[in-house]
């Protein structure tokens, strides 16, 4: 399969892209609406260590319902502040560079689906998403990445999952819906559909976007069963989508899933970092987080 060869070669290119089966489907995906050029380009820029408050509040500022949707954030409940934040400068201060870019980043995603988020299979999708960005931020360093950057994956490996619900849902939705032996039994009735995966949209998806070629790998190979898997974002990508099920967020449920501690077990570990696992405290941290970032 093409995907498999990007994700056994560690790259993605146009090639790739133009060899995936599925033409109606990635005609119909082309004319979905654009991801916000506003976070993608703060996803450039908070990969700078060095950015600057003024010049990342500047940034919000030129998409005024997203800069809008950040201060309302900032100004909830959830984070205990006692004064008003009236300004994105504050706001940013408050929650923090890796809080302000995940918010970003999670608003301009759920922006894209627009009033599909409506859908009760678009919602389970969803908060599997955002589940799993929240568990990968706290696998990020056994797998040597930030946190934002972890998040990141975690939040878009699905990305393909929910522009093909947006292309077809009536037809998309009722196979969601209904119980799978395995992961792979869900991608060919995928195929059987669309003449292709999910992950293949999502490979396909990030590129028209502009993602950096890393995060297209994690929409694309997700689901990769590679021998001696790296250390890398798709490994991690992988792991956290599997804890997420286990959790209680599954966006498809599979009889073949594997248990929160079967997954544990074979998480990345040495003897300077080890991952100590504990499944209540896991699953309580994403439903606060959740709640949080959900606004």
């Amino acid at each position: 399969m093409v995907v498999e060869a990007a994700c056994q070669s560690n790259g993605v290119t146009e090639a790739v892209i133009a060899r995936m089966g599925g033409m109606a489907a990635r005609t119909a995906l082309y004319q979905l609406p654009a991801f916000r050029p506003v976070a993608l380009k703060f996803l450039k820029m908070l990969a700078n260590e060095e950015a600057e408050v003024q010049n990342i509040a500047a940034l919000l500022r030129s998409d005024p319902a997203l800069g809008a949707e950040v201060l309302a954030v900032a100004n909830s409940a959830g984070y205990g502040h006692s004064h008003h934040v009236d300004n994105l400068v504050h706001a940013i201060m408050v929650l923090g560079f890796e809080k302000t870019k995940a918010l970003t980043l999670t608003i301009a995603l759920k922006s894209f689906l627009g009033d599909f988020g409506n859908a009760k299979v678009m919602k389970t999708c969803w908060r599997h998403s955002l589940a799993t960005a929240l568990v990968a931020e706290q696998l990020a360093e056994l797998y040597g990445v930030s946190m934002d950057q972890a998040y990141t994956a975690g939040l878009m490996h699905d990305v393909g999952r929910l522009g093909l619900l947006m292309i077809d849902g009536e037809r998309y939705a009722p196979a969601l819906a209904r119980r799978h032996g395995s992961v792979r039994d869900c991608l060919e009735v995928e195929r059987s559909l669309f003449h292709m995966d999910h992950c293949q949209a999502g490979l396909w998806l990030t590129q028209k976007w502009g993602f950096p070629q890393e995060f297209s790998r994690v929409a694309g190979c997700h689901h990769e069963e590679l021998a001696g898997r790296p250390r890398d974002l798709a490994s991690l990508a992988c792991a956290a989508c599997l804890l997420a099920d286990a959790l209680g967020y599954a966006a498809v449920i599979c009889e073949e899933a594997p248990s929160a501690a079967e997954i544990a077990a074979q998480l990345p570990a040495s003897q300077w970092n080890r991952y100590n696992f504990k499944e209540a405290e896991l699953r309580d941290h994403v439903a606060r987080q959740m709640a949080l970032v959900d606004v």
